[in-house]
């Protein structure tokens, strides 16, 4: 069943979309995005135009997709809004040294699109955004600044104004020199989110699972700024050359789409990645006079079948009531079945606890067998259980480890379960409503 939304409603899953950065190449988002709200549009038989803000529940972005965030989520504009304002967001190229726009006139531009409207959002169905950027005063382990429309259970609201948490995330080194912040009365000087965050999309992830622990994410779209080409350091060595392959791998935007695709590769439908493959390779995010060539590419790449079929996939997703695969991985590793680890190899005694389970499991064979351990916390029950598995292995013909942390866990642990032992089709996963409405109702 398809829905005309609020992405809020309580019985949907949550849907989050991730903007990457990227200068003149973020054109490429908002066209992928517009193709994939005109289609949905299509499937409901909607006369007026969709925009994203009715639909993902959280938009997170970094650079100018953290523009394009903004512009979308906090401020709710349409997505021809923000098309028609594209190249007003061209910066000034700066005479001299140093960086390479002029900050002050990129100001300017921020301050007539968001005015003096402040970062919280506080209407009820309001789409939680945020943006990245870098404290210049700590770049250490790749934490970021987040700034936020919406409170934390860490953290409260972000309270500056939007412009102002525009500029931070685009305040890219070598771009534009750093903005001075007064964030919480404390004033701060920040960078571009581009620094090892150009790509916010595992981002997006803990925030949403941070605000929305009873509701799963049920489809997330992180779309990029085309392929950036192979980072290589190519004939000379000199500092130079080495400076620019390091400043392309800190703003790469694959390694943390190799890492989410590996994440969601048991539930294949709900991560969707969309970045144009070929002939981005050559525009720096700086080329701005290129942006003719931004759409030819984007245009190409939306025509093909494999992108077509994935944009049909997601916008089912998108429009769905249901919990499709509502449990996301909780880390990056694939959805595969947990393997029982060994005992630690100081284990000891125990051996009449061991002696009872072995008796207990060889009596009545044929019917089932239900077994509790229990005991105070640290008392080696998880050894225990362990140690007889690593001795009994050859008494069963499937050991089968699950993770009873949480619900979300233990859920996750049984649909890989399902899927694994062929016991559903994936396609038939679906949640209907709210499961801890339907519990508790």
């Amino acid at each position: 069943m398809l829905t005309a939304g609020p992405a809020t409603a309580p019985n949907l899953g949550v849907r989050v979309l991730s903007l990457d950065g990227g200068g003149v190449r973020v054109l490429s988002q908002l066209l992928i995005l517009q193709s994939m709200m005109y289609r949905a549009q299509q499937m409901l038989g909607r006369n007026t135009p969709l925009s994203p803000y009715e639909y993902f529940e959280l938009i997170g972005g970094s650079g100018m997709g953290g523009v394009i965030a903004l512009m979308l989520g906090r401020l709710r504009m349409s997505i021809a809004d923000v098309l028609s304002l594209y190249e007003k967001l061209r910066p000034q190229t700066k005479r001299g040294g140093g960086e390479l726009f002029k900050a002050s006139k990129f100001e300017d531009v921020l301050r007539d699109i968001f005015r003096e409207e402040m970062m919280e959002d506080v209407r009820a169905d309001a789409c939680k955004t945020f943006v990245c950027a870098r404290n210049e005063m700590n770049l250490n382990a790749g934490i970021p600044e987040l700034f936020r429309s919406y409170a934390t259970r860490e953290d409260p609201v972000s309270s500056c104004m939007i412009w102002e948490a525009a500029r931070a995330t685009t305040a890219t080194p070598d771009l534009f020199k750093p903005v001075e912040i007064d964030v919480g009365g404390r004033k701060q000087r920040y960078c571009g989110g581009c620094l090892d965050h150009n790509n916010p999309t595992s981002l997006v992830l803990v925030e949403a699972q941070g605000l929305h622990e009873s509701r799963p994410v049920v489809l997330v779209v992180s779309i990029g700024s085309g392929h950036p080409g192979t980072i290589q350091i190519l004939g000379s060595r000199s500092q130079g050359a080495l400076a620019e392959a390091m400043k392309q791998i800190v703003r790469d935007c694959e390694k943390t789409h190799e890492s989410n695709a590996r994440r969601f590769q048991g539930i294949p439908t709900t991560y969707f990645c969309f970045n144009v493959q070929q002939g981005m390779q050559g525009l720096a995010p700086q080329d701005w006079g290129k942006s003719s060539e931004v759409s030819a590419h984007t245009g190409a790449y939306l025509k093909t079948q494999d992108v077509e079929a994935k944009l049909s996939e997601a916008i089912k997703v998108l429009l769905s009531e249901y919990y499709v695969y509502p449990v996301i991985p909780a880390s990056d590793t694939p959805a595969y079945l947990k393997v029982c680890p060994a005992p630690s190899i100081r284990f000891t005694g125990r051996l009449d606890i061991l002696r009872k389970m072995v008796e207990y499991f060889d009596a009545d064979l044929g019917r089932r067998h239900i077994l509790l351990l229990h005991g105070l916390g640290g008392s080696g029950k998880s050894q225990i259980a362990f140690k007889f598995v690593e001795q009994s292995e050859f008494r069963f013909s499937d050991i089968y480890l699950l993770d009873c942390t949480s619900q979300q866990t233990l859920e996750n642990d049984l649909i890989t379960l399902a899927l694994h032992n062929k016991l559903v089709n994936p396609q038939m996963i679906v949640y209907i409503g709210s499961l801890t409405s339907a519990r508790n109702g």
